[in-house]
């Protein structure tokens, strides 16, 4: 079925086949990234307007070293701002047109519609589907029981070499790294070689969620047709 047919049946809102998957824009967290862009332009843009009278020029007469430090810092800070502003426009444009915005996966083909971007890959050529970031948490009573073990053995051994308020912030900073790392869903196309990106955020829900499904109707597939 072409892409078009695809996005007709899923726009149309009616006959959608109980076997396919439509994964739309959920406003609620592009507003929440919303939020975090302007959060990152207004501190980005301070952090600018405050640091760059401070060194600009007095930085720049006073040694290489020193001029390519600043050149640095104020880059990395110019870079959150203009990025943060990016994003925010982007995440607004989406919001306007969140009807444009959808992930379908049919027994036969995945679908993408991103604005006036359309991506179509039949099933048989998705392959490498990997999903990055903070996976769903295992409620599983065996592994509750595993993380346990794992964390009191580091615990003991960083309070037995730090102390234990040492071990014990060690822990927490990395419970917060893993909840911080960026969500993302891509898979390659085999008919190209070339890596397709799915989602970039939790925008059309968990990425780890698209993809255990997106391999299973990909594995199906090739059942289907070997």
């Amino acid at each position: 079925m072409e892409s078009v047919q695809i996005l007709a049946q899923v726009g149309a809102q009616e006959g959608v086949p109980h076997d396919w998957l439509v994964f739309t824009l959920l406003r609620q967290k592009v507003l929440v990234g919303i939020l975090g862009w302007i959060v990152g332009a207004l501190m980005g843009g301070i952090l600018f307007a405050f640091m760059a009278p401070i060194m600009i020029p007095h930085n720049y007469q006073i040694g290489v070293a020193a001029a390519i430090f600043s050149t640095i810092i104020l880059a990395i800070v110019l870079y959150v701002c203009l990025g943060s502003l990016w994003a925010l426009f982007t995440d607004i444009q989406r919001l306007r047109h969140a009807d444009r915005h959808v992930i379908i996966i049919t027994p036969t083909d995945f679908v993408k519609q991103e604005g006036e971007k359309v991506i179509h890959v039949p099933l048989e050529y998705v392959k490498y589907v990997t999903a990055r970031g903070a996976p769903p948490v295992d409620r599983s009573v065996e592994t509750a029981r595993q993380d346990t073990r794992t964390e009191n053995a580091g615990v003991g051994m960083g309070s037995l070499l730090f102390g234990r308020r040492f071990a014990e912030s060690g822990r927490r900073g990395l419970r917060r790294k893993r909840s911080r790392t960026p969500s993302t869903l891509a898979f390659v196309d085999s008919r190209t070689d070339k890596e397709v990106i799915v989602t970039t955020d939790k925008a059309y829900g968990d990425p780890f969620y698209i993809a255990a499904h997106l391999k299973q109707y990909a594995a199906s597939r090739l059942q289907s047709i070997s």
